[in-house]
């Protein structure tokens, strides 16, 4: 990463110095040494067009272009993998299976939770039925007791088994929820048998075969990139970090594409320094128009602020000013 300015207005500045000091020279010399007659010697200065124009400062950061977006699929289940469904450049969408592990033993699991979600649900109806049950029986005991028909220790057990068959029946629901619960858990690992894509892109890496081992510590199963939007990454210091803001215009070339020049944005810069460096990370993207393939090496140039034509002649002429008197002063 460097900063260049245009060098015109030094380049000037340097051979009107070097004119004057010529001249300077001559006129020091000694008046005896100009009286002698002396072969005539001519120098030839090079010339060159003056004129106004903008100077132009920019800052060049360089480095390889990388995806905006870019995702490693991971296995979420130790397993073996039983379909792989891409190859490396493949087009994928978000949503779509990118692999496949084996399933069989995950299938029974979801088919035996869903037999205890019925079994707990048939548990819920038979409960619900004592507990009705249960209800008239109280209720007729109660009503012979009113008669003086039956005993209180009559009434005391048919109380007794309604409030029994009632716990029954909340115990019921209750497992049907925890028969559900685990039917969720057992279909939630059944879709994390499929790995599938969160985005849109290509595939960039593809690390296994149908008939591996795969577990969530290993390598990603496959890497998925977004190249419709790529960035160049880099540090810049604190003064030129002062002179950006987001939005400013880049031309980005790319080694690989020589002669070709693709229009970015400076998208990010980052509020805190990076405290290793003392840098500023900075971030320029550009839209891929197809061309362009991730890894690439290339070279942003973020224009800064320019100095006018008139700027630029009014800076020269006081320089030359400068020149001229110090050159007078020397004389004398």
């Amino acid at each position: 990463m460097r900063s260049l300015v245009s060098r015109s207005l030094v380049t000037l500045i340097l051979v009107s110095g070097v004119a004057l000091t010529l001249s300077a020279c001559r006129e020091a010399e000694p008046t005896a040494a100009a009286a002698a007659p002396v072969a005539e010697h001519r120098v030839d200065v090079p010339a060159l067009t003056v004129g106004a124009a903008d100077l132009e400062s920019t800052l060049q950061i360089s480095g390889n272009l990388a995806p905006r977006t870019r995702v490693a699929i991971f296995a979420k289940l130790p397993g073996t993998l039983s379909h792989v469904a891409v190859e490396i450049g493949d087009r994928v969408h978000a949503g779509q299976a990118i692999a496949t592990m084996d399933r069989r033993e995950i299938d029974a699991q979801v088919d035996a939770a869903v037999a205890a979600v019925n079994v707990a649900h048939a548990g819920v109806e038979s409960s619900e039925a004592a507990l009705a049950n249960a209800i008239i029986e109280h209720e007729r005991a109660q009503k012979l007791f009113d008669t003086g028909a039956i005993a209180k220790q009559r009434l005391d057990a048919a109380d007794t088994t309604r409030r029994s068959a009632s716990a029954q029946r909340d115990l019921a629901k209750a497992s049907v929820a925890q028969a559900e619960a685990a039917l969720r858990r057992a279909r939630e690992v059944q879709r994390d048998a499929t790995l599938t894509s969160p985005i849109d892109g290509v595939v960039v890496e593809r690390n296994y075969d149908a008939g591996s081992l795969a577990s969530p510590g290993d390598k990603p199963v496959a890497v998925v990139a977004d190249l419709r939007v790529l960035k160049l990454e880099a540090g810049v210091s604190e003064l030129e970090a002062g002179r950006l803001h987001t939005g400013m215009p880049a031309r980005i070339s790319v080694q690989a594409r020589p002669g070709e020049t693709f229009d970015g944005r400076l998208a990010a810069i980052a509020p805190e320094v990076d405290a290793r460096n003392r840098h500023f990370a900075i971030e320029v993207r550009t839209s891929n128009p197809g061309s362009l393939l991730s890894g690439m090496y290339a070279t942003a140039t973020i224009p800064l602020d320019a100095l006018s034509g008139e700027e630029t002649t009014a800076s020269f002429l006081s320089v030359l000013r400068d020149l001229a008197a110090g050159s007078s002063a020397s004389r004398h």
